[in-house]
């Protein structure tokens, strides 16, 4: 018989793979439906999105039961995914980064950033016909490995894209893994829209 401990954590683990992938969705078809749209119109264009998405779907497949990643090997599907939205936006976005060198091979949960980007691109990306400059800081703080993702928006325009779901999920998934909760905060100044993150650093 299956102790209570252990069907909590089997719950757990549950609950946190459903999270994950509730985050994706939406990114692969609209994906799908861009290339739809290019294979007509710009052959070459299609090709390098079908490329492109085929790593990205390729490192998540891979990851399917990984419960942690490096932050490297995170930015560096981040920037495979940034890529495949230039491919749909070309100048409407451009991406900087300020990462202190020691966060690069700290551990971080599989997927955790993505819906950071995805959150941008739906709601600042999309919304406005101004460049939309992301910028993702990280830096070690205390006990903690402090990501940010910050944005410009056009706050004169209301939203028609639906709720944060992605960022809430990330809320849940990090209260679930580490048992702490006020990880994630949202932060909006004027027109711009920033998101914090704080993953705690564990010893061993």
């Amino acid at each position: 018989m299956i102790k209570e401990n252990e069907l909590n954590n089997l719950v757990t683990r549950a609950e946190i793979k459903t999270l994950k992938f509730q985050i994706n969705p939406h990114f692969i078809f609209n994906s799908l439906n861009s290339i739809s749209a290019l294979t007509s119109i710009d052959p070459e264009r299609a090709k390098s999105m079908i490329l492109k998405l085929a790593d990205f779907l390729r490192y998540t497949l891979s990851n399917n039961d990984t419960q942690q990643n490096k932050l490297s090997d995170e930015i560096k599907n981040i920037k495979l995914y940034l890529e495949i939205e230039k491919i749909r936006f070309e100048d409407k976005f451009e991406y900087n980064e300020e990462l202190n060198t020691d966060c690069s091979d700290v551990n971080v949960p599989n997927m955790i950033l993505q819906p950071l980007f995805e959150n941008a691109i739906k709601h600042a990306v999309y919304e406005t016909l101004d460049t939309v400059t992301l910028k993702l800081k990280c830096e070690k703080i205390n006990n903690y490995l402090n990501i940010s993702l910050e944005n410009n928006y056009d706050a004169s325009v209301k939203s028609k894209r639906g709720a944060g779901v992605g960022l809430d999920n990330i809320r849940k998934r990090l209260e679930l893994i580490y048992g702490l909760k006020d990880l994630l905060k949202i932060t909006k100044d004027k027109n711009l829209f920033k998101v914090n993150m704080q993953i705690p650093l564990i010893a061993g």
